[in-house]
């Protein structure tokens, strides 16, 4: 009896065994059959990229069943997995008929070009133009480049290679493999500027076509000495040259030669040669200087007539030079204007005054502008004018559309269908990490120029990712078209990136963090990685030699690289502007122009005896660029004043 009892016992407990089993099979079969159900989009996608064909087609169902949004791009990203399947090529085309101008698109004509260049098929090269075409990729482009190299097409791999030299190291390098002719490499790189460059790919080359290039780029490189021995040699060759005698004519001023320069510049007959005589005339013969100046057709050389009539105290025969000058194309045309607005105030000359005032009023938003409008002192302190921005009333906002990794974002208005159908595509994107592709959603659909409402979503869409120089594109792209724009496109035009860096780099240099958005915005428009032709940096745009005296100042040890580290960067340029600032004891106009053209530079002017007070400074800058570069500053840090002030809060920070 109790043996039976304890088989029964045990029958009882294999039942339940067996039934454990069946039910733990049945529930992992069950797990097992629906386990893509259970993963969130990110997980699905991830494991799809490194799945087989087979798999990554069943991932992509799944995903696109999770985010109905994706549901071309699973299309695409399954194609891609089949490739080279031929199926595949044509879903792809289908996919680019389909929406033949959007980054889905871009996506297939890469994919396709990478198959046709794997096959060494022809059609590759016309897939990566098109996708280029959508929207400009250096990675791309190289790629582009290398396989026309490869496939033996030496002068479209040189074209690219030459659309890349300011953009990639290798750019140079692939000229010199592809170029074939190291004249035409050379004459390419000099007209680029790349002068050192240039001299390299010059050397050991005897043909007599290489003198020409080789003085144009000795002078370009500023290595006078030798660019005068090139432009005599090629003068040996060609005496009548009158290329040749410019050259040389320039290369002896710079030296310092001025007699040597002159008699060259008088055997050419040419406005050019005619406005380097007179710069060269001004002091030793300003009457000569004035009769070839007035003689000009050129803006700039009216303008320095007036320069030779001011310092004669010719001062009314100045006026309608300065009216003929702002009524040109000049960049200097608002000086000009500006100048004429002064002294016809000066010799009380009504008409001249308001002439002066209508030309600056036609030029639009322009600092000289405001101080002609709001009065001028001449006490040396600078004017705070007043500033009126051409607003319009916001857009209505009916609605918002998802945000960041689908958040809803503040002032994303889904105003269009299509519009709704790119923000929720963005948002489905985010959320499987496919930010790139995002960004690219955003930009693309902002070319298509829908209601200006839609534009507005779409900036604020791309500064609330980061994105702020796209932002800005199409922000300052509806206020150049737009006689008054609604005020949230004025702060997308001048944006304030890098918030907390700028606040922190403003508070320990005591400058004004509007004032380092302003010089960020004219130094670099943003860009981090900026580099100028002489070779400034970075946000801020820090020169090296700068940067090393920062650093000695700081008692810090600031490495190159971190020129264009952001947060360097600014604490730099805060640093400079602060002792700027405190050098010309809180003139902010003098520490901006010290900024751009250095300490030095600006107490020589100040000492000029024609400078009595701050309309004649604004006069006699002597460095054109800083003159234009104090203007431009100054007219940004007023909007940025007139815009946040009352601390608006429209920071983004990338």
């Amino acid at each position: 009896m109790a043996t039976m009892n304890i088989r029964r016992r045990n029958w009882l407990w294999l039942l339940i065994l067996a039934i454990v089993v069946i039910a733990l099979g049945a529930g992992a079969f069950a797990f097992w059959h629906y386990r893509d159900y259970l993963r969130s989009p990110q997980q699905l996608y991830r494991e799809a990229q490194a799945a087989s064909p087979e798999r990554a087609a069943e991932l992509y169902v799944r995903l696109a069943d999770k985010l109905p949004a994706l549901q071309e791009y699973a299309r695409l990203w399954t194609a891609e997995a089949q490739m080279p399947d031929f199926e595949a090529m044509r879903t792809l085309q289908a996919l680019i008929d389909f929406e033949p101008q959007s980054p889905l698109a871009r996506e297939a004509h890469t994919a396709r070009a990478r198959y046709y260049a794997g096959i060494e098929a022809p059609e590759a090269a016309g897939e990566y133009r098109a996708a280029l075409d959508l929207y400009e990729s250096v990675a791309l482009r190289l790629e582009l480049a290398r396989y026309l190299e490869q496939e033996g097409d030496a002068a479209g791999a040189y074209a690219e290679y030459r659309t890349l030299l300011s953009l990639q190291p290798d750019a140079f390098a692939g000229m010199r493999r592809t170029g074939g002719d190291p004249l035409a490499v050379a004459q390419d790189l000099i007209s680029a500027t790349f002068y050192t460059d240039g001299l390299e790919t010059l050397q050991g080359i005897g043909d007599p076509k290489a003198l020409p290039l080789r003085a144009q780029a000795y002078a370009g490189d500023g290595q006078y000495e030798e660019a005068k021995a090139a432009f005599q040699a090629w003068l040996q060759l060609n005496p009548d040259d009158q290329a040749a005698k410019m050259g040389l004519a320039k290369a002896s001023a710079n030296l310092e030669r001025p007699q040597d320069a002159l008699a060259l510049y008088q055997q050419i007959v040419t406005p050019d040669s005619q406005l380097a005589q007179a710069d060269l005339l001004a002091e030793t013969d300003p009457k000569q200087a004035l009769a070839l100046d007035l003689a000009s057709p050129y803006p700039v050389a009216w303008w320095n007539a007036t320069g030779i009539l001011e310092a004669q105290k010719r001062i009314t025969e100045t006026l309608p030079l300065y009216q003929r000058v702002a009524q040109s194309d000049a960049v200097f045309a608002d000086d000009a204007a500006y100048r004429l607005t002064v002294l016809g105030q000066r010799l009380g000359d009504r008409q001249a005054e308001a002439q002066g005032k209508a030309l600056l009023n036609g030029f639009g938003l322009n600092w000289l502008a405001i101080r002609a409008n709001d009065g001028v002192p001449n006490d040396g302190t600078p004017s705070s004018g007043t500033l009126s921005l051409p607003t319009a009333p916001p857009f209505a906002r009916p609605g918002s559309a998802p945000g960041p990794h689908g958040v809803a974002g503040a002032g994303e208005w889904a105003g269009d269908a299509a519009t709704t159908d790119t923000l929720a595509r963005v948002a489905a994107l985010e959320s499987i990490g496919r930010e790139d592709i995002a960004h690219l959603e955003l930009v693309l659909a902002s070319r298509a120029r829908r209601a200006p409402e839609v534009d507005l979503a779409l900036a604020e869409g791309l500064r609330a990712r980061g994105y702020v120089l796209d932002a800005q594109a199409i922000a300052e792209r509806y206020v150049r078209d737009h006689k008054r724009a609604p005020l949230e496109f004025w702060r997308l035009s001048y944006p304030r990136p890098y918030s907390d860096t700028v606040n922190a780099a403003a508070a320990e240099f005591n400058v004004d963090p509007l004032l380092i958005w302003a010089v960020m915005r004219e130094e670099s428009r943003y860009d981090p990685e900026a580099v100028s032709w002489v070779g400034a940096r970075g946000l801020m745009q820090i020169m090296p030699t700068t940067q090393t005296g920062i650093a000695e100042r700081l008692g810090e040890n600031i490495p190159p690289g971190d020129a264009f580290t952001p947060q360097a960067n600014i604490r730099m340029g805060a640093s400079y502007l602060g002792l700027m600032t405190d050098y010309f004891k809180g003139d902010l106009e003098l520490a901006i122009m010290a900024y751009n053209g250095g300490a030095a530079s600006v107490d020589s002017w100040l000492k000029d005896p024609r400078v009595s007070n701050r309309d004649d400074l604004l006069r006699w800058i002597a460095f054109g660029e800083t003159r234009e570069y104090l203007e431009r500053v100054s007219l940004s840090y007023r909007v940025y004043q007139e815009l946040y002030a009352g601390g608006a809060d429209s920071a983004s920070t990338p």
